[in-house]
């Protein structure tokens, strides 16, 4: 699963949180016990826990490699509800639509979960422990396993437990790796070779010494007409895209539409761009606010009516926090720009 990208890390640490604070936490995790063995006995009478503690309810084996807890990094999709049924968090597009909840334009697709003591609850380790890429499993995760502790034990597991009410995960298992940077540089790499063609190498805007370093690339994909000889101001035309094709953004009317982004308070038209000889300095409008990839793209364009593609990992874009609800954590980014006379 190369194209796509969300993150848990900072959205589903919060995501995957339920917790409480109480007097007698040992209690605490009593009544826990409880209240999900009598919903157990209702809803899934017979169905036992595993070693690890959760109760698996649906299970579809994926044909991959086995989940390795040894890779800090987990591509999944997750839906998590309340032992009532109600959805609290989702990243499936289609439990999007069943709730009426979805909005296109918005990402859905696996996103990064980090894993292990401090990152991830206990639970959702257990969770995943135990499937093969492709798979599927829908489990509880009781109360007591919603903690990013870990202790020796079950039982110390519930005689600290601070959560007040167990979840159900629907987690779907895509990808691993265990090292985040370097499977956007390979992903961008990809994307290059399968739609521009093989051999096109790695670019730099920053004229630093050690050159590329294979997360940026610039492709003339149109020549101008005439040599960009001066810095000021030009018109720019541009459509940003996800590595699976998915528009986040564009000033072509047409386009916004074929994405199911437009908005009718907008105005769809090439958008004033100041170019500059420090590419830090460009500015679209008024605002200099803009992604690092995106001006060094600008900066590299040389002629006016020249049409370029920039490709480049989220080092150049929104890193770990993405954006909005169109660009997850850690998705590398495509620009299709324009350069006009202003």
């Amino acid at each position: 699963m190369k194209n796509v990208l969300l993150h848990i890390i900072p959205a589903a640490l919060a995501l995957m949180a339920a917790s409480c604070a109480v007097e007698d936490s040992s209690t605490q995790g009593q009544e826990a016990q409880a209240s999900l063995q009598q919903w157990l006995d209702i809803n899934h009478p017979g169905v036992k826990a595993e070693a690890s503690g959760i109760y698996i309810l649906e299970e579809t084996a994926g044909t991959g490699t086995l989940w390795d807890a040894e890779l800090p990094y987990s591509f999944i999709t997750y839906t998590v509800r309340s032992l009532n049924g109600s959805v609290t968090t989702n990243c499936e597009e289609s439990m999007a639509k069943q709730l009426g909840t979805y909005v296109e334009g918005n990402y859905y697709g696996p996103r990064v979960q980090a894993t292990g003591e401090d990152v991830s609850y206990a639970g959702v380790d257990a969770l995943l422990e135990g499937m093969r890429l492709g798979g599927s499993r829908t489990a509880v995760v009781p109360a007591w396993l919603l903690t990013y502790s870990r202790y020796s034990s079950l039982q110390k597991y519930i005689d600290n437990c601070s959560s007040a009410s167990s979840l159900i995960y629907t987690v779907t298992l895509y990808e691993q790796t265990d090292n985040l940077a370097q499977w956007e540089v390979n992903s961008i790499a990809d994307y290059v070779a399968a739609n521009y063609g093989a051999g096109i190498e790695p670019a730099d805007y920053t004229s630093s010494e050690d050159g590329p370093d294979g997360t940026f690339y610039f492709i003339t994909t149109a020549a101008g007409s005439e040599d960009r000889s001066t810095n000021g101001s030009f018109k720019l035309n541009y459509t940003g895209r996800l590595l699976n094709g998915q528009v986040f953004d564009t000033t072509n009317a047409d386009e916004a539409k074929r994405a199911g982004i437009y908005d009718s308070t907008k105005s769809y038209a090439p958008a004033s761009v100041t170019l500059t000889t420090d590419w830090s300095d460009i500015s679209l409008g008024s605002s200099t606010s803009l992604i690092n990839g995106f001006k060094g793209g600008l900066y590299l364009m040389k002629q006016v009516g020249e049409k370029a593609t920039v490709v480049f990992t989220s080092y150049h874009g929104y890193s770990s926090n993405g954006s909005g609800s169109s660009i997850p954590p850690y998705a590398p980014l495509v620009f299709e720009l324009e350069l006009l006379a202003e």
